[in-house]
């Protein structure tokens, strides 16, 4: 058989009267992710910190809707022994300082409380002194990888159209480089 004959037959397969047929459906559903090497806890507690980090807005969604955690989740799953046990280890350690201070799991914190224990862990950014300082800087550099290499932040966030191709470019049009 030909391949234009095959390509002809698949085709001709695909489009039912009403509507696509079930084998278009189901090829264009995505697959659930399957969590890699966070349990499921881990992992509700580490999309809830990403979001507080790029959160939803007018503009665009945030990390939650760009899947960041499922990101960092194939990242750690990847990774060697001693950074699998940063990443268990700092959200850990954001949990121990929701107990410290609020008598209750990060989660079940309230948003202004959630807001407090990120203002502690981001509080030394720039010289973290403690392990869940150090895990913030870790956390903020995967949240921010993840969210700008997701359909997401290309497209909605930064509004990427792709290559182009373009009749002529007109240079810069800001008025103080004319």
């Amino acid at each position: 058989m030909e391949r234009r004959t095959a390509l002809k037959l698949i085709a001709g397969g695909v489009f039912v009267e009403g509507g696509p047929s079930p084998l278009v459906t189901i090829a264009q559903a995505q697959p659930a992710y399957q969590l890699q090497f966070f349990s499921p806890a881990q992992n509700e507690l580490l999309d809830r910190l990403t979001e507080m980090i790029i959160p939803a807005d007018d503009h665009s969604p945030g990390a939650h809707q760009a899947q960041v955690s499922y990101f960092i989740d194939s990242l750690a799953a990847r990774a060697d022994r001693n950074v699998k046990q940063r990443w268990t280890a700092g959200l850990a350690a954001v949990e121990a300082e929701a107990g410290k201070r609020f008598q209750r799991r990060f989660l079940e914190c309230s948003t202004e409380q959630q807001d407090q224990v990120m203002a502690v862990m981001a509080a030394n950014e720039g010289q973290p002194a403690n392990d869940l300082e150090r895990f913030f800087g870790r956390l903020k550099s995967a949240t921010i990888d993840g969210y700008y290499t997701s359909a997401v932040g290309i497209h909605k966030e930064l509004q990427y159209k792709g290559n182009t191709a373009m009749a002529e470019f007109a240079g810069c049009t800001h008025p103080e480089h004319g």
